[in-house]
């Protein structure tokens, strides 16, 4: 290597030409071959330098410099306008789906030009001549309302999702790169500037119709987002949000109906969204290109968001616990299109619970109150003065500690249920050991107790430990059964999951079984239980069906089985519940499990009664009362009727007889989160038609 002696190396000037001696190390491979030291994999090679997750993903691609520089003040037509408004909602809604500033706001070059469009602020002779189809008020007037207000609503959603109700960089990116979103703007400023901008429409003979109508729909529009998610941020509960929500609604309509068409192919206004410049960001991820949907599906996202605070509104109205247990599990089990964004979830938690009151209005005390009412049909001061006549322990009863320890969890059980599905498998794993360490306390106070003098009587108490075991059962089914919504499982950990949850959902009828007598019959809290009892039955008939399905059809490797089992119920063996005298209810048992499938792979005889027998009660159930369901009773309905469809498509389709099982394509089940989240239906095969 020559030396320069101008030139000071970092490191040094001593270096060696070593190509010889790694030719020469080489010599013996074969072309593709790979020499890896122990403990690292190709893939560990590839992971070096690839990130893997689609949204941030970029790969090396280069900068397109061969498009023609953007002008903020290049003149546009009425129309040209209309379609970048739209397209920036496009950018807005995407944000809002998941992806970044970056990749969505930011790739909007009227966001960095805002001061070059300011009309106080733009020199005289810098706008360019127009004619009479494109005044530069457009851009100035218009634009520049249209874009504050996008920002606006950007920046009152990011303080919404910065509440810590979803979780940064799981479900959202906040990540601003030092670009302002007018935070430092009052809202009154923007909406002021929005009515100038519709006010110059009206009045102005320069833009002619249907534009000055489409125009001024956008404006009115966005002012309506911006006041709707200004009272969703700092009042909740306002009684005028129903009605700002249908003006969105109808505001939109419009909108929806009438599109702009997409400007030619040298028109000024597709510089103003370049996909690539998030790439001059300073940014803490790689960002790959993103390409923005089309308008349709940007506004069915929008009208579904605005559907879905329609719901939370209706659920922040809402004082009993049960029935947001049950929105909260339809909207979990099977949700509807685009009513899961992270600002809708994060909006439903803060209605319940903002830190301090329950529902804006209720002490942490309403949770037990209404547990107590909702599930055991008696009152929370039945329940204490009984413990507190008939305590005969050493030291005070601890209620203080139920109260405290049941508000915990009860509060965080409602607000998991709008996490992602991910993260709220990962939480009712946890919460289990506080289930039982609940459980364990009513267990402890009821040996302290006296006996009842009148045996007729209902023990509250011990009543009100079987409703925590119920609810702790209810929580292990979660986990099981979200592994099949979550696509976790393996064939024979599909095996196990179906033989489980067999297992758990007995003992939680019979809790239900042990809390129906005494209740009164014409009580919600019956007719609640009593359509948990036939709901749980029809989907333990069914589980066993598909049991008998997946196992005979798998073959087992013990040993890669129970490594399986360990790695995927590690929350049944946390060392914390050796701290525990009393044994956990409901826990997975690997050596009955084998003994059930060994026990079934030899029995010759079978049939599908499980699958008839969940027929009958599905069917039964969709005229069922509808306990604590309220308004959310049509679509727990149409959830039974997708699992009797289940059950039919199933009962045509398989073999009858044993023979033609040992023959039947197991391959033929497939498993669709889209279609039912935790049964199989046979490929190729539609569900049965909706009744």
């Amino acid at each position: 290597m020559e030396h320069d002696p101008l030139v000071d190396l970092p490191g040094g000037d001593n270096f060696y030409d070593v190509t010889a001696l790694f030719e020469d190390a080489a010599e013996d491979m074969q072309p593709g071959a790979l020499v890896l030291t122990d403990g690292f994999t190709l893939l560990d090679a590839m992971s070096s330098f690839e990130i893997g997750e689609p949204r941030f993903d970029s790969g090396l691609a280069l900068l397109d410099k061969s498009k023609p520089s953007f002008n903020p003040l290049a003149p546009l037509t009425p129309e040209e306008v209309c379609w970048i408004i739209d397209r920036s909602v496009s950018c807005e809604m995407e944000w809002h789906s998941g992806y970044t500033l970056s990749q969505t706001i930011y790739s909007f070059l009227y966001v960095h030009s805002l001061k070059e469009i300011d009309p106080d602020l733009v020199p005289g002779g810098s706008l360019q001549r127009s004619d009479s189809l494109r005044p530069p008020e457009l851009i100035t007037v218009v634009l520049r309302a249209a874009l504050l207000g996008l920002l606006k609503c950007c920046d009152l959603s990011w303080r919404e999702l910065n509440k810590g109700n979803v979780y940064d960089a799981e479900d959202w990116q906040s990540e601003k790169c030092d670009v302002p979103l007018s935070e430092a703007l009052p809202v009154k400023y923007i909406c002021k500037a929005l009515d100038e901008a519709c006010r110059w429409l009206e009045t102005s003979a320069k833009v002619q119709q249907p534009w000055k109508t489409m125009l001024m729909n956008r404006l009115v529009f966005r002012k309506s987002l911006i006041v709707l998610f200004e009272t969703q941020l700092s009042q909740p509960h306002s009684g005028l949000l129903p009605t700002m929500i249908n003006l969105s609604l109808q505001l939109l309509q419009p909108i929806m109906a009438i599109t702009p068409s997409e400007p030619a192919p040298d028109s000024p206004a597709r510089l103003a969204f370049d996909p690539q410049f998030p790439r001059v960001i300073v940014s803490y991820i790689p960002l790959h290109v993103l390409q923005l949907p089309d308008q349709a599906h940007t506004w069915t996202l929008l009208e579904g968001l605005l559907t879905s605070l329609k719901n939370v509104n209706d659920l922040a109205n809402t004082t009993e616990l049960t029935t947001w247990e049950v929105a909260g599990h339809l909207q979990l089990w099977c949700p509807r299109p685009h009513s899961r964004l992270p600002y809708v979830r994060s909006i439903t938690q803060s209605a319940f619970w903002d830190g301090v009151l329950v529902l804006n209005k209720f002490a942490l005390k309403h949770v037990v109150v209404q547990f107590f009412r909702e599930t055991l049909d008696i009152s929370y001061d039945a329940f204490t003065q009984n413990i507190t006549t008939r305590w005969e322990g050493p030291a005070p009863p601890p209620l203080v500690q139920i109260e405290r320890t049941m508000t915990q969890i009860l509060i965080a059980n409602i607000k998991s249920l709008w996490y992602n599905p991910p993260r709220r498998r990962r939480f009712c794993a946890k919460s289990l050991f506080d289930w039982h360490e609940l459980f364990s306390v009513f267990m402890d106070v009821c040996v302290r107790l006296a006996p009842l003098q009148d045996q007729e009587k209902l023990d509250h108490v011990r009543r009100a430990r079987v409703a925590v075991l119920m609810y702790r059962l209810s929580v292990i089914r979660e986990v099981i059964l979200s592994g099949f919504q979550l696509s976790l499982y393996t064939n024979e950990e599909r095996v196990f999951a179906y033989w489980y949850v067999v297992q758990v959902l007995e003992m939680h009828l019979s809790c239900i079984d042990q809390l129906m007598p005494g209740m009164s019959s014409d009580s919600n809290a019956y007719f609640e239980l009593s359509y948990q009892s036939q709901f749980l039955t029809a989907l333990q008939s069914l589980s066993i069906a598909v049991f008998i399905i997946t196992v005979k059809q798998t073959t087992f490797s013990w040993r890669r089985t129970r490594l399986n089992f360990l790695r995927r119920y590690k929350w049944a063996f946390m060392p914390e519940y050796e701290d525990i005298d009393l044994q956990p209810f409901g826990h997975p048992n690997f050596t009955k499990f084998a003994t059930a499938c060994e026990s079934m792979q030899k029995d010759k005889q079978f049939s599908w009664d499980g699958i008839t027998v969940a027929i009958e009660v599905l069917s039964c159930l969709l005229t069922s009362p509808d306990g604590w369901a309220g308004r959310w009773s049509e679509e727990r309905k149409k959830f039974v009727q997708k699992l009797l469809d289940v059950c039919i498509d199933l009962q045509r389709q398989l073999p009858s007889t044993e023979q033609a099982l040992t023959t039947w394509d197991a391959k033929t089940l497939k498993w669709d989160a889209d279609i039912h989240p935790w049964f199989p239906i046979i490929s190729g095969f539609p569900p049965a038609p909706s009744r």
